[in-house]
């Protein structure tokens, strides 16, 4: 008798702002990265994977919403480029709405937020009412969030929505490959345990060494020095 298996929902919110331009080839590479490690892991280890983007300046789109991963283009980002601002709040909010109207019976839902500045042009969503949305989720048990930011200030835009520093990291940039491979080892890991949700789904899956060796900083103490950036200067409030 095949034994079911366990349908995980990853979400994934993917700045596109103005300051992206210089990392944005490696962000798409990052990305194929991404999508091609859960399809290889899902099928090896038996996880059905769904599968949501939505990219964000300040204009939201969500181009996929939970749909079957190995339908999803590898180099579904090479559709936008950066431009505009950062309406991170809008795009985290809009995104719960939509999947929580069609999470299709998922076991474990898990939404990974990466941008590269702060939120500064939302106009839906506030920074309170995204913390209670996040909070009431969490609260169901079977959610999860991490947030990759690439500045100091990561770990306190992450706690000011309702994400906790176990589940923050800040990452190079100018290493999205190895930083978004690591983040995909780390959810799959979550997705094959026996644990529904986690408020602290990177202090549990991914240790300080992988995370290091991947251009990633798990650890808020020594995110007061962030990766050196190889990409050039870059703004942060575009």
């Amino acid at each position: 008798m095949e034994m079911s298996k366990t349908k995980v929902l990853v979400n994934f919110i993917q700045d596109r702002s103005g300051s992206m331009a210089s990392v944005w080839q490696e962000t798409m590479n990052g990305f194929k990265v991404f999508i091609k490690d859960l399809k290889d892991k899902g099928q090896q280890d038996g996880v059905d994977y769904l599968f949501s983007l939505t990219v964000f300046d300040t204009v939201i789109e969500t181009p996929l919403l939970a749909v079957p991963i190995e339908t999803v283009p590898e180099d579904a980002l090479g559709k936008y480029g950066p431009r505009g601002s950062t309406a991170l709040y809008d795009a985290t909010g809009k995104t719960l709405e939509a999947i929580s109207q069609a999470s299709h019976g998922a076991d474990k839902l898990i939404v990974a937020i990466v941008t590269d500045g702060q939120e500064n042009s939302s106009r839906e969503w506030s920074k309170d009412n995204l913390n209670k949305a996040i909070e009431d989720r969490l609260n169901r048990g079977n959610w999860s969030f991490v947030y990759l930011g690439t500045q100091p200030e990561t770990w306190d835009d992450a706690h000011s929505i309702g994400i906790g520093a176990g589940a923050t990291a800040v990452y190079d940039p100018a290493r999205v490959g190895a930083s978004y491979q690591a983040v995909a080892t780390a959810l799959h890991a979550h997705a094959r345990s026996a644990e529904a949700g986690t408020r602290d789904l990177f202090a549990q899956r991914l240790s300080q060494p992988e995370a290091a060796a991947a251009g990633m900083i798990t650890d808020r103490k020594s995110a007061q020095r962030p990766p050196k950036q190889s990409a050039g200067p870059r703004g942060r409030w575009r």
